[in-house]
C-alpha cells in the first residue's frame, strides 16, 4: 500500500511472518529499501509494481538496510530485473551483503564458538537458499542524499546497533523514517501476533544512540520491516518501549550476576532472565545472545563483569 504520497510498502511472506520492502516512487526513478529474500522480488514486489503501473527496469537505486539475508537476499533477482540499478549498503556491511558464506561465519554463528550458542542447521540451510547475492555499487557512510526528482531528495542515514552498517532513510517532506531493523521494540512477532523471538540488537551504546537519535527526529511515520505501520503517538511510544526493553535487560543482567559468586555462561544467563523479558521458547529466547553479550560486553569494558571460561565457553562475573 502507499503509506506517504510516493512511499510504498511491500509485504513479503516471511515464513510464518513479513518482511516489508519499501519502494519511494519519484519522476526520475524508483528507490528500492531492501529486497527481502531471494523469491521477495518474484512474489511480493513484480507484483504490486504491475498494480501500481510500473516496470522493475524503472528501479535505479537499491539501498540495502543491513546484513541479514531476509534484506537483501533478493539483491541478484532485482538486479536481474533492473539491470541499470544502482545497489548500495554501509561500508561496515558490505562484505556480508556480498558474501553469504562470510555472513554465516561473522554474524549468525558469532556465538558458537565462545559462549556455545549456534543457530541450528536448518536456519544456516534456508539462509543460504534464500539468498543471492550480487556485488554494491555503492559503498556509503550515511549522510548522503539520493534525489528522486527535482523536488524531492531523501537522506541516507547510519544507524547502527542491530548491525554495525545498519542504514535507515529519513523522507523530511512527509517526516517518514524507513528504519527497517534499526530498532527492535521488545519482541518480533508472527504474523498472528505471537511472539516469535527478542530483539536481536547487537552494539548496544549505538543502539540506544540510533533511539535517541530518531527521538529527536520526531518522525510523523515509523516504518520498519516486522512491525505495523507507526505514526505520530505510536511511533514514539515505539521508540520508548524500544529504550525500556535495554534498560529492563541491562538490570536483569548486573541482578542475576550479583547473585552469584562464580562465573555464569552466557547460555544460563539468557535462560534465567528469558521468562522475566518476553513469552518466547527456549529455542527462540536464545536469540537474546545478540543484545545479551552486547550489554555483557559493555559491562566488561566498564569493569563491571570479567569474562572467564567453564568448560571450553564463557562464563561472565561481577567484579562491581
Amino acid at each position: 500500500m502507499e503509506v506517504a504520497p510516493g512511499i510504498h510498502r511491500v509485504e513479503a511472506p516471511l515464513g510464518d511472518r513479513y518482511v516489508s520492502l519499501y519502494l519511494l516512487e519519484g519522476r526520475d526513478g524508483l528507490l528500492l529499501f531492501d529486497t527481502g529474500t531471494d523469491r521477495s522480488p518474484q512474489e511480493a514486489l513484480v507484483p504490486y509494481l504491475s498494480s501500481i503501473g510500473r516496470d522493475p527496469a524503472s528501479i535505479r537505486w537499491v539501498v540495502t538496510s543491513h546484513a541479514d539475508y531476509d534484506h537483501f537476499g533478493g539483491n541478484r533477482s532485482v538486479r536481474e530485473l533492473a539491470a541499470g540499478a544502482r545497489f548500495l549498503c554501509h561500508d561496515l556491511d558490505s562484505d556480508m551483503v556480498q558474501d553469504v558464506d562470510h555472513l554465516i561465519g561473522n554474524r549468525l554463528q558469532e556465538f558458537a564458538p565462545e559462549h556455545g550458542i549456534a543457530e541450528p542447521d536448518e536456519t544456516i540451510s534456508a539462509v543460504r537458499a534464500g539468498t543471492r547475492t550480487t556485488p554494491v555499487d555503492l559503498r556509503v557512510q550515511g549522510g548522503e542524499r539520493l534525489r528522486l526528482d527535482d523536488r524531492w531528495s531523501v537522506e541516507i542515514r547510519h544507524a547502527p546497533g542491530h548491525s554495525r552498517g545498519h542504514l535507515c532513510i529519513l523522507d523530511e517532506r512527509s517526516r517518514a523514517a524507513l528504519i527497517s531493523d534499526a530498532i527492535l521494540g521488545d519482541t518480533l512477532r508472527s504474523k498472528d501476533g505471537a511472539p516469535a523471538f527478542p530483539p536481536t540488537y547487537r552494539y548496544v551504546d549505538t543502539y540506544l544512540a540510533t533511539i535517541a537519535a530518531m527521538t529527536s527526529w520526531r518522525p510523523e511515520l515509523l516504518l520498519t520491516a516486522h512491525f505495523p505501520v507507526l505514526r505520530g503517538s505510536d511511533a514514539l511510544d515505539f521508540l520508548g518501549v524500544s529504550r525500556a526493553f535495554a534498560e529492563r535487560l541491562e538490570s536483569g543482567l548486573r541482578r542475576e550476576l550479583s547473585r552469584s559468586g562464580a562465573g555464569v555462561p552466557t547460555r544460563d544467563l539468557i535462560l534465567s532472565l528469558a521468562p522475566a523479558l518476553g513469552d518466547w521458547s527456549p529455542a527462540a529466547s536464545l536469540a537474546l545472545a545478540h543484545p545479551a553479550v552486547g550489554h555483557l560486553e559493555r559491562m566488561e569494558r566498564y569493569g563491571r563483569v570479567e569474562r572467564q571460561y567453564s568448560g571450553g565457553v564463557v562464563a561472565w562475573r561481577w567484579t562491581g
